[in-house]
């Protein structure tokens, strides 16, 4: 670099000690897979989650025991999944737990690599960040940006409430999967016949909507 005050030139030095993003350029960022059964990168194999038979997505679930131990919504049934949560979330790896997972990966592009049983198989390669020497020392070294998050919960909450489509999240298929779970009596007036769905029709004028 050259200081123009100075009218000389520097050896600049910086320093990297985060990235934020998304949480499908986390996946990329930090070599952890996101998607499936096991998308969590702090539960790794042991992420609870709900397979739906209609939809056809995965769906995560038992988030709450990430609160404090005496947080009120721990204690709350019929808000959640009928049940109280006792459990406490695992502690997040450090970076040296983490390097220590992924630095004999062979990395592979495409879909010809093969998952195996152990934890490994959920890392799908090494980072190149961890090239820097004090990344392993590093507490937090990938942040999840908040404004994707809002944006993509506000739009599917607006999409379903104004019935836009291609936004609306109240399908035929969700319903189906609704009716399965044990809070169905909160959210639906179903009655399943055979193969076929009976649904309460629901007509919102557009005070009610707002």
């Amino acid at each position: 670099m050259f200081d123009g005050f100075r009218n000389e030139t520097f050896l600049l030095r910086a320093m990297l000690f985060c990235t934020i993003n998304d949480f499908p350029a986390y996946g990329n960022l930090s070599g952890y897979s996101v998607k499936g059964h096991h998308a969590c990168p702090i539960c790794e194999e042991d992420t609870s989650y709900i397979q739906l038979k209609h939809g056809r997505k995965t769906v995560y679930t038992r988030h709450r025991h990430f609160l404090k131990p005496h947080q009120p919504y721990r204690r709350l049934k019929k808000a959640f999944n009928g049940s109280q949560e006792h459990e406490n979330a695992l502690i997040p790896l450090t970076g040296d737990q983490v390097f220590q997972r992924v630095q004999h990966l062979n990395t592979i592009f495409g879909m010809t690599q093969k998952k195996g049983k152990n934890k490994t198989w959920i890392w799908k390669k090494r980072s190149i960040l961890f090239d820097l020497l004090y990344w392993v020392d590093l507490d937090v070294r990938h942040c999840i940006d908040v404004m994707h998050v809002e944006k993509n919960v506000c739009d599917s909450v607006i999409g379903t409430l104004l019935n836009i489509q291609g936004k609306m999240k109240d399908s035929l298929n969700t319903c189906q999967d609704l009716t399965k779970m044990v809070y169905e009596r909160h959210y639906i007036q179903g009655l399943m016949v055979k193969k076929y769905t009976c649904l309460q029709l629901v007509i919102l004028s557009l005070e009610r909507r707002r």
